[in-house]
């Protein structure tokens, strides 16, 4: 951003903005990084590796080791599309290289979240008969 002073008679100095560099991206303050995609890749993958610990080996892992992560599912699901949908919206009007990333994690939480619930939908169904 550019600032000129000029000074006017009676008024004292007079700010005028310069219109062509008043303009500031997210990237120029300090401390704001562009969002990339990996944590949305990194949550879907690990929300949907989740869905395969039941079948850790019993004489291995303890119950709990086996059974906990499918409580954490449906959270890192959502927050794998949030941010992946954040990521995108950040990209937006920039070439960027890591937009596959962002795709691919939302697929991921799109997965993680639908599988389960559809699961437990089928379930209340199948039960209700």
């Amino acid at each position: 951003m550019s600032i000129h002073v000029s000074p006017s008679g009676d008024c004292g100095p007079h700010l005028t903005v310069d219109p062509e560099t008043s303009g500031h991206d997210d990237e120029d303050l300090p401390g704001h990084q562009a969002r990339t995609g990996a944590f949305s890749l990194f949550a879907g993958v690990l929300a949907v590796t989740m869905g395969g610990c039941p079948w850790l080996p019993a004489a291995v892992f303890p119950v709990w080791l086996r059974y906990f992560p499918l409580y954490l599912i449906i959270p890192l699901g959502i927050s794998a599309l949030f941010s992946g949908v954040g990521a995108l919206r950040d990209m937006r009007g920039r070439p960027a290289p890591a937009r596959g990333r962002a795709r691919a994690g939302i697929v991921l939480g799109a997965i993680a979240v639908i599988v389960p619930v559809g699961i437990a939908v089928w379930g209340v169904w199948v039960l209700s008969i």
